[in-house]
Formats: C-alpha cells, structure tokens, sequence
C-alpha cells in the first residue's frame, strides 16, 4: 500500500514539475521578449498572475490530497 502512494506522490509531482516548468518558460519569454506569447498562452499567464495576486494559488499538502482520493 505504500508503495502505491509513493508512486502516487511521483507521479504528482513529476506533473506539477512538469506544469511549473511549461509556465516558468512562458513566463521567461514573455519577459525577455523572445516570442510573443500565443493569445491561449497570454490569457493562462493572465489568470495564473490575476489568481496568485488575488490569494487564490496556495500550496496544498499532497498527503490530504492522497487521503482525499482514497
């Protein structure tokens, strides 16, 4: 059983990794002004910032969100 959670755990955050790394990227361009972002890519920037300044993106612990699933 704890292996299972363990994988569980890897794999949410192999794919948080994964998502923190597309938005650091879009951001990075978006300053250094290599590309202009896509219109979906600047509206997902937007509501990131809009969400984060509003207090709305919060870290969560992974175990409640594991004991949630069970």
């Amino acid at each position: 059983m704890a292996v299972g959670k363990e994988e569980l755990l890897y794999r949410e955050l192999c794919e948080l990794r994964s998502i923190l790394e597309r938005i650091e990227a879009l951001l990075e361009e978006r300053l250094i002004g290599i590309e202009e972002p896509l219109p979906d890519e600047a509206e997902a920037i937007r509501e990131y910032e809009d969400e984060k300044k509003k207090g709305k993106v919060e870290l969560v612990d992974l175990e409640d969100v594991l004991r949630e699933l069970e």
